[in-house]
C-alpha cells in the first residue's frame, strides 16, 4: 500500500522542527530521524533497485535559495551538490568498461585454450591411425613402430595392442575435453555479448541500470573471474 496508509511502526511519533521540517520520533530507542520508518517497505534499498529517478533508502533531495538543489544522504549523515544518480551512473559505466576489457581477455585466452586442445586432438587422432592402420595392414610382418609412437622396438602385437588402446583412450578423453570447453567458450561469448549490448545501452540512453541489467552485470562478473582461474589451470594442463 503507499507510503500515507501504513501507520507508523508502535512507538513511532512524527514531528516538525522548528523550520517545519517532518522528523520521526522513536519512544523505543529514545532517538530521533529525519528517515520515515515506513521507507523500508516502500522505497528501493540501493541504487541498483530505483527506476526512474527514484532515490534509494536514507537519501533526500532538498533546495537552498544560495545553492539551489542538493542531496542529503541521512544514512551517513553527509550532503553533496552531485545528483547522486549520475554519480552513481558514472561509476558503473566505469565499471563495464573495465569488465569488458577482462572479459575480452578471458575470452580470447579461453579461445587460444581450444586450438591448443584442437591441435592434441589432431596429434591424437593421427597417431591413433598410424598405429591402427599397422595393425591391419601389416600385422605379422616385422617393421619398426611409426616415428612418434611411445616405443621404438621392434614389432610386438601386444605391445602395439596396449599403444592402440593408450592412443584411443587419450583420443576420447581429448573428445571430452573439447566438448566441454566449446561450451564453456560459448558461455563466456553470450556473457560478452551481453556485457557489450549493456555498455551500448548505457552509453545511447540517460537512464541508469534496470535492476536486471544490474544483475546480469554482477551475474557476468562472476563467471569472468571464474573463466580467469579455470584459464589459468587450462593452461597449465
Amino acid at each position: 500500500m503507499p507510503r500515507p496508509e501504513l501507520p507508523l511502526p508502535e512507538g513511532w511519533e512524527e514531528a516538525r522542527d522548528f523550520d517545519g521540517k517532518v522528523y520521526y520520533i522513536d519512544h523505543t530507542s529514545r532517538t530521533t530521524s529525519w528517515i520515515d520508518p515506513r521507507d523500508r517497505y516502500t522505497k528501493p534499498l540501493t541504487f541498483a533497485d530505483c527506476i526512474s529517478d527514484e532515490l534509494p533508502l536514507g537519501w533526500e533531495e532538498a533546495y537552498d535559495p544560495q545553492v539551489g538543489d542538493y542531496f542529503i544522504d541521512h544514512n551517513t549523515k553527509t550532503t553533496q551538490i552531485e545528483d547522486p544518480r549520475v554519480q552513481w551512473r558514472r561509476e558503473q559505466e566505469h565499471m563495464l568498461k573495465d569488465y569488458l576489457v577482462v572479459a575480452q581477455e578471458a575470452l580470447s585466452a579461453q579461445k587460444e585454450i581450444y586450438q591448443v586442445k584442437q591441435q592434441r586432438l589432431e596429434l591424437a587422432q593421427q597417431e591413433y591411425q598410424q598405429l591402427h592402420a599397422v595393425w591391419e595392414h601389416k600385422l605379422g610382418s616385422q617393421v619398426s613402430l611409426v616415428s612418434g609412437s611411445s616405443s621404438s622396438s621392434k614389432y610386438d602385437p601386444e605391445i602395439l595392442k596396449a599403444e592402440i588402446a593408450t592412443a584411443k583412450s587419450r583420443v576420447n578423453k581429448l573428445k571430452r575435453e573439447m566438448v566441454h570447453l566449446q561450451q564453456e567458450l560459448q558461455f563466456k561469448e553470450r556473457g560478452f555479448q551481453t556485457l557489450k549490448k549493456i555498455d551500448k545501452k548505457m552509453s545511447d540512453a540517460q537512464g541508469s541500470y534496470k535492476l536486471d541489467e544490474a544483475q546480469a552485470v554482477l551475474r557476468e562478473t562472476k563467471a569472468i573471474k571464474k573463466a580467469i582461474t579455470c584459464g589459468e589451470k587450462e593452461k597449465q594442463d
